[in-house]
């Protein structure tokens, strides 16, 4: 079984200092197999918790590597997404100038039609 310090725990979860320190309160008072109290020469106590108790209590992965390494991989596919993001919003950009362009040319080339055509004359309905 592995061990972890609350060093080596923090660094896997992310949780501070003091949550394992609570933590280990608990399960010191309820004398649990979960954690493993070393004596040191000072007189102090080196607090250990098993890996699988700390990966289960707070729904991490035990391969930590793996982790930073698939979120490396994750941070790159996002950085070639937002890249391709702003080449479409360029894109967008210039097709809307271009329909924006075609759209007022087609309206000065309808007044234009309307100017060629000739008012015609009004039929009446009396023959005078």
């Amino acid at each position: 079984m592995n061990y972890l310090t609350i060093q080596q725990a923090m660094k896997l979860t992310g949780k501070s200092e003091s949550t394992f320190r609570n933590l280990a309160r608990k399960l010191k008072a309820s004398k649990s197999k979960d954690i493993k109290l070393e004596k040191l020469k000072t007189g102090h106590e080196k607090i250990l918790f098993k890996e699988s108790f700390i990966n289960s209590y707070f729904n991490t992965s035990s391969n930590s590597y793996q982790t930073q390494q698939e979120s490396g991989i994750q941070a790159h596919t996002l950085a070639i997404l937002e890249r391709e993001l702003e080449e479409k919003n360029r894109q967008i950009e210039s097709l809307t100038e271009r329909l924006k362009e075609s759209n007022y040319l087609q309206l000065q080339l309808s007044e234009r039609v309307q100017l060629l055509e000739a008012p015609k004359k009004k039929k009446r309905w009396f023959g005078w």
